[in-house]
């Protein structure tokens, strides 16, 4: 079905019923419109696109023979099939031919435009060749001869789309030649007639070495031709070896037609020189001014001479009387003539007798290509009052090289600067480069800086026509915008050209350096904000602390952008908030407590979004008194601490320590390093250490291990007399194992205040096997009699660090302590929850047992502590609990194993 704007043969047909003047347009239209594809074929069925493959196909072959039959075969395969539609172009045949049956000057005159501009296309193409054959027969010379010439010359023109092959056309050129030399032989009268109706439609581009016809009328008789070719450029005498001389001698009315109807040189040549030589008097004779004046107005360099040579041969064409002959214009349009004598003759005629040409005239005597000619029309403007000529005529003669010193001289001589509009030095300014770069030094050097006013510059910037300039313009105008103050350029335009593809960043440089901009909405730029073009502008902008107060931008406003997921909107909220706000500013009664407060629970509190807790994290660690000036931020912000410290409470703070969330504790823990002696909260580091986070519970191991540390932090270290036996020893009950090691490296290091017999007792009581160890060999270390073994000291000193008094006296009294720690051993202490475990409540055999193990690896390792311990174990042997005296035995064994040539109580 076709489309509302499709044409169809029917359209085409009411068309030429009508006799419509654009019908040759709607053909050529109908032309482009692709071939339809029938929706269903049958099977088997040859397409009109499987036809021009078939005929490409043909005309690969090598023999001429093979060529014609592929053809031949795959025309009657198509055209034999009654279930496959033809395309709707194939129509245009029987059109066509039916226009030419009408004969009527309009339906001609369709069929001469088709066979001028048609692609030769399968349809168009039948009807084509089926006109000339009738052309022929009726002795139609007008169809003839532009149907001949476009078979003539279609070889050659490689560019065009068509369906009919090379051999078709060569074909139809030989077959047109031989009808001319038929004509020529059988009836000569008529021959010129039909010659010249194909001559007179060459072009002037014609590939002459490729053309047939032409050649063979102007140069038949020099037989340089072959079957296949007839490769020559026209002869410089185009009548000596023309064909059928004879023919052309009978009247000159053919060659007049030709010479006033061709569109080539060669054609025109042709015509003057027959007319030279066979008609010379009636040439003379039958010369009217008429006749003259159109041969001017022809676009034939051969035409020009012989009119040139006509006027000079000729007393009655003298130049003073062409005027009255009505020949002045003739001759003057021979000024854009392509010969050189005709140029002569009618620069030599102006000079004389036209020296009043309009300036409009000699404006376009200068865009020709004639050297000769632009000198001429550049003497005569020179002559003319550059008043009289004005500022934009003046401005039109800069482009050319004759006329540009004058027009410059001119322009800057004869007219005040308020005389020269902006728009004409816009117009300088956006013509071609001579304009352009005159302008540009006439306003260097006709205002001082900044006496333009600004808006000239902007409008220059905002003109359409800058896009399609070089930069040289745009950077003229931004050096000159560049002399004033934002202010005074004004700070909408400047925010709208802002994003300006080429001179945005200028722009934008200007806005951020600007001290002033009157008028300016600070809501307009926070709305910018969040359009992608204009963010960088609009936050450099509101950045600058000369433009807008912080309360301009508004307190609420930065914090809600802090909320925002995108990085540039809430890094910008964290710095300007940083840089220019203070704490009171935070609250509504600006308070600075309250802005405190405020800030405390931005940073703390449970339902705060991450980028906003960042901000006010920072900034209280920026204006703490001692840790700020540390902050990089404060460093490279130059801030200045702006909260008390008294601010930064514990209250506020220890339970962060065990928040959660990571930022949160890092926070609190960066205050709480500098803060914990001065809070007094110094003794609860106990509490620290239980901590879920690593580095929570390393500041309490800092705080412990380095008590007594030279160089210790002393705001955060507590001091050997500080530490709390209890709560040590407490600690190696932990469930967090780092926490258990860093109790007995305590004890170890601070055992004469936090250690004693009891309290080891109580450490063997420990479900971590390496915490009851230590305590054996500590106890045994630290409290063994002095006398055992002998010439024994501490490992690493010089003598115990536990005072004589406390050892025991002797080996009995130590016996006796590891009694009493055995049989009134209470039930052991559970791991519950140690280590992410939960194990049950131990019994106190169990524990017993646990205790006996300990005492035998010691014993194990060192052969004075087995002397000592196995008499004790011997007495447990007889115990009735079966798990007791079985371990007791079983560690007695082992030790006997383990010291075989000592004597070893016991058993």
């Amino acid at each position: 079905m076709a489309t509302s704007d499709e044409l169809t043969a029917a359209d085409l047909e009411r068309l030429s019923r009508a006799e419509a003047p654009d019908l040759a347009e709607a053909v050529l239209a109908f032309l482009e419109q692709p071939d339809k594809v029938p929706e269903k074929l049958p099977q088997g069925a040859l397409a009109f696109d499987g036809l021009l493959n078939l005929l490409r196909q043909s005309q690969s072959r090598h023999s001429a023979e093979a060529r014609h039959t592929g053809a031949r075969e795959a025309w009657q395969r198509y055209l034999a099939q009654k279930d496959v539609p033809l395309p709707a172009r194939f129509a245009l045949a029987d059109l066509l031919v039916s226009l030419y049956e009408r004969n009527t000057s309009a339906s001609r005159a369709v069929l001469f435009a088709l066979a001028r501009k048609a692609d030769l296309r399968f349809g168009l193409w039948g009807g084509l060749k089926r006109i000339y054959k009738l052309a022929e027969a009726r002795h139609d010379a007008e169809m003839f001869g532009v149907l001949a010439w476009r078979f003539d010359t279609e070889r050659s023109e490689s560019y065009r789309s068509r369906d009919v092959s090379r051999g078709t056309l060569t074909y139809l050129q030989r077959r047109a030649w031989r009808y001319l030399r038929q004509l020529g032989m059988a009836v000569p009268e008529l021959y010129p007639q039909f010659a010249i109706e194909v001559l007179r439609h060459y072009e002037p581009d014609t590939s002459w070495r490729s053309c047939w016809l032409s050649n063979h009328i102007w140069a038949h008789e020099n037989g340089n031709y072959s079957a296949n070719s007839f490769s020559i450029e026209p002869p410089s005498d185009m009548v000596k070896k023309r064909a059928f001389t004879d023919a052309w001698k009978r009247s000159p009315d053919a060659l007049m037609r030709l010479l006033d109807t061709c569109q080539s040189d060669p054609a025109a040549r042709f015509a003057i020189q027959g007319l030279r030589k066979d008609f010379p008097d009636t040439l003379r004779s039958n010369i009217t001014p008429a006749w003259l004046d159109r041969l001017a107005r022809r676009p034939l360099a051969s035409a020009h001479d012989f009119l040139v040579e006509t006027l000079q041969g000729s007393p009655e064409f003298h130049q003073g009387k062409l005027r009255g002959l009505g020949l002045h214009e003739a001759v003057l349009a021979l000024l854009v003539s392509e010969s050189n004598k005709a140029r002569t003759y009618a620069i030599e005629y102006a000079r004389a007798h036209a020296q009043d040409l309009p300036p409009e005239r000699l404006a376009g005597l200068l865009e020709g290509e004639h050297t000769d000619v632009k000198a001429f029309a550049a003497a005569v403007l020179e002559k003319r009052n550059p008043r009289e000529l004005g500022p934009d005529f003046l401005g039109r003669l800069l482009v050319h090289k004759q006329t540009a010193k004058f027009a410059a001289k001119a322009l800057e001589q004869s007219f005040d600067r308020a005389e020269l509009t902006q728009k004409f030095l816009f117009d300088m300014l956006f013509g071609d480069e001579e304009q352009m770069e005159w302008a540009t030094k006439y306003l260097k050097s006709k205002y001082g800086k900044g006496e333009l006013p600004p808006s000239f510059w902007k409008a220059l910037l905002d003109d359409s026509r800058l896009e399609s300039y070089g930069s040289d313009v745009e950077e003229l105008a931004l050096e000159s915008l560049k002399a004033f103050k934002p202010a005074d350029i004004g700070a909408d335009w400047l925010l709208d050209r802002a994003i300006h593809p080429n001179f945005g960043d200028t722009v934008s440089g200007w806005l951020g350096e600007a001290e002033a901009l009157p008028g300016l909405d600070v809501e307009r730029v926070k709305g910018l904000v969040f359009n992608a073009k204009y963010r960088e502008v609009a936050l450099k902008l509101l950045g600058n602390r000369k433009l807008f107060a912080p309360r301009d931008v508004g307190i609420a406003w930065l914090l809600a952008l802090a909320r925002r997921a995108d990085p540039t909107l809430h890094q910008f909220a964290h710095r300007y908030l940083l840089e220019n706000v203070s704490p009171a500013d935070f609250s509504e009664s600006g308070e600075a407590a309250a802005g405190l407060e405020r800030l405390f629970e931005l940073a703390l509190g449970a339902k705060q979004p991450a980028p906003v807790r960042t901000f006010a994290q920072t900034y209280l660690r920026c204006h703490h008194p001692v840790i700020g000036p540390e902050q990089p931020e404060s460093k490279s912000y130059q801030l200045k601490p702006k909260a008390p410290r008294n601010a930064y409470t514990p209250e506020r703070l220890w339970p962060a320590l065990f928040d959660a969330r990571d930022d949160v504790r890092h926070f609190a823990l960066a205050v709480t390093r500098v803060e914990l002696r001065a809070w007094g909260w110094h003794t609860r580091v106990y509490e620290l250490a239980e901590a879920n986070a690593k580095e929570v519970r390393n500041l309490a191991y800092d705080a412990l291990l380095e008590a007594g540390e030279e160089g210790a932090d002393k705001r955060r270290t507590l001091t050997p007399e500080e530490l709390d036996p209890v709560k040590v020893f407490t600690l190696t009950e932990s469930t967090k194992r780092s926490t258990r090691e860093v109790a007995v490296e305590l004890i170890r290091r601070h055992y004469a205040r936090l250690g004693g017999p009891e309290r080891l007792a109580w450490l063997m009581e420990s479900a971590d096997r390496e915490v009851g160890l230590f305590a054996i060999r500590l106890l045994w270390e630290k409290h063994r009699p002095l006398h055992l073994p002998e010439g024994w000291k501490p490992s690493g000193a010089a003598e115990s660090p536990v005072a004589a008094t406390e050892r025991f006296a002797n080996v009995e009294a130590l016996r006796t302590f590891l009694r009493r720690m055995l049989f009134g051993l209470p039930p052991g202490r559970s791991k519950e929850g140690r280590e992410g475990n939960v194990v049950r409540r131990v019994s106190a055999s169990e524990a017993k047992r646990r205790v006996i193990e300990l005492v035998r690896d010691l014993g194990l390792e060192d052969e004075s502590f087995a002397r000592v311990v196995t008499p004790v174990l011997g007495e447990f042997t007889g115990s009735l609990a079966k798990g007791e005296w079985q371990s007791c035995l079983s560690s007695l064994v082992r030790l006997r194993a383990a010291h075989p040539g000592v004597e070893l109580g016991g058993l």
